[in-house]
């Protein structure tokens, strides 16, 4: 019995050895590794940026490369960790503005506080109005095409200060 069960679980050990060789269980399976780490990633860009959306970069990538593809504004306040470089850890890169006095955070466009339109901070009411006439008529704003329409003659002086989170962002065809 105990010759039996040692071939048997000789025979499953091998058997294990044998097709771990033949499948990537790895959740990156098919793309280069480098050193441990996937060779690209995908990150969400969003706030004061020209173009909020997905980039894939490669692993090593500092911030404000990725920042720059997504493109820069004039009122676009480059982050403070900006040698950090994209590792898989960062899924999601937040810019923020500069109003002419201080560093502001940007606010979703989609925000509870415009759909109720609450008073925004930097922002005209006629503003946080706009944006919520339009939610109420075409439903959430998914990208920054929509944002400047909703936003009408206010667009080029207030879009860098919204952003669209990430699960409601939807690309531009």
């Amino acid at each position: 019995m105990k010759k039996r069960l040692t071939t048997t679980v000789i025979f499953l050990l091998f058997l294990c050895v044998a097709l771990s060789g033949c499948a990537d269980l790895t959740p990156y399976g098919g793309e280069e590794i480098v050193g441990g780490v996937p060779a690209t990633f995908t990150v969400y860009v969003c706030g004061a940026v020209e173009n909020e959306g997905y980039y894939d970069v490669q692993a090593g990538t500092d911030l404000i490369s990725l920042i720059q593809l997504a493109g820069v504004l004039e009122q676009s306040v480059l982050p403070t960790n900006y040698t950090d470089t994209i590792n898989g850890k960062v899924e999601e890169v937040l810019v923020n503005y500069f109003d002419g006095e201080k560093t502001c955070y940007c606010i979703d466009a989609n925000s509870p506080l415009i759909a109720r339109r609450f008073p925004v901070d930097g922002l005209p009411a006629e503003v946080v109005d706009l944006l919520a006439d339009w939610v109420d008529a075409h439903g959430v704003i998914r990208n920054k095409r929509q944002l400047k329409q909703a936003l009408g003659s206010y667009a080029n002086d207030y879009h860098y200060r919204f952003y669209i989170a990430k699960e409601n962002y939807e690309k531009t065809v």
